[in-house]
């Protein structure tokens, strides 16, 4: 199921957002102040080893310092279609947008989607000797 819409300036926004982030076991973060300038207006962006996770319309907008393409093509193989590589729509995958480069950026449409970003990318870093599969598929 999709992220609800949250453009604009809700009152409830900051505690779903946490929720969402927490959720998927990333350390949700209250800015001193709003961020008022964007969509979605919040005190709330997420951060998970060097990644910035920062809330959109229906979708998180992702990015850090990218996910090797062999891990990358995993990950969009079961969710290439709510976890969209560099926003696209149409989701390509990351060997095809990216040219076998990594991929640092993704809009992701739903908490299955981000909760496999989030496992994807501890695995890179936690267990970088391990073959690292997005959830939904089993460990090599």
């Amino acid at each position: 199921m999709r992220f609800p819409n949250k453009a604009g300036d809700h009152p409830d926004t900051d505690a779903i957002l946490t929720r969402e982030l927490e959720s998927a076991g990333i350390k949700a973060e209250v800015l001193p102040f709003r961020l008022t300038d964007r969509e979605v207006k919040t005190s709330v962006i997420g951060h998970l080893h060097s990644w910035e996770f920062q809330r959109a319309w229906y979708y998180w907008v992702c990015k850090g310092p990218g996910i090797p393409v062999e891990v990358a093509e995993k990950l969009h193989a079961v969710h290439g279609h709510s976890v969209r590589v560099d926003g696209h729509c149409g989701c390509p995958s990351p060997r095809e947008w990216f040219k076998g480069l990594g991929c640092g950026h993704y809009h992701v449409d739903d908490q299955d989607g981000l909760n496999a970003l989030a496992a994807t990318i501890r695995g890179i870093v936690e267990q970088p000797e391990h073959t690292v599969a997005p959830v939904g598929e089993k460990q090599v």
